[in-house]
């Protein structure tokens, strides 16, 4: 019995020294996700008036809504297209990121403030309709052909 119960106590510790020793390696890493720095405002920006402004910011509008209407369709045929699932997230960040720097510098010059959500919503629209065909052209009324017979 006793020879059995050594036995016994010896591959107890042994599996509790394994589990002891692996309880240590299982760890969850949280990365710190650091937010991005501000959009860097140029001094040519910050020199504009207000409607110097706005046209900034409907440019980068039409090229956010452009990038992402690119990103739902495809790359584009002829556009480079073997580095633009690499380069184009990145440029609708910035472009994002500048139509923000853009809305508050239109907050702090006191102008119009247009809000970048909308504004790509709507430059995005108006790329969806331009690319859209035509519409068939209407279907003829049936001819009715009256015979008598």
């Amino acid at each position: 019995m006793r020879k059995r119960a050594a036995t016994c106590l010896r591959s107890f510790s042994l599996l509790s020294s394994l589990a002891c020793s692996l309880a240590g390696c299982v760890t969850y890493a949280y990365p710190i996700i650091e937010p991005p720095p501000p959009y860097a405002v140029l001094p040519v920006d910050e020199s504009m008036s207000c409607s110097g402004i706005a046209a900034s910011f409907r440019y980068a509008a039409r090229r956010a809504a452009r990038l992402e209407y690119w990103l739902a369709v495809g790359p584009l045929a002829g556009y480079g297209y073997e580095r633009y699932p690499l380069d184009a997230p990145k440029q609708l960040i910035d472009e994002r990121r500048r139509l923000d720097a853009l809305a508050d510098l239109q907050r702090y010059k006191g102008c119009t403030v247009m809000e970048p959500g909308p504004a790509v919503v709507e430059e995005r629209l108006k790329l969806e309709g331009s690319v859209r065909p035509p519409p068939p052209p209407p279907v003829p009324p049936p001819v009715v052909l009256n015979s008598k017979g």
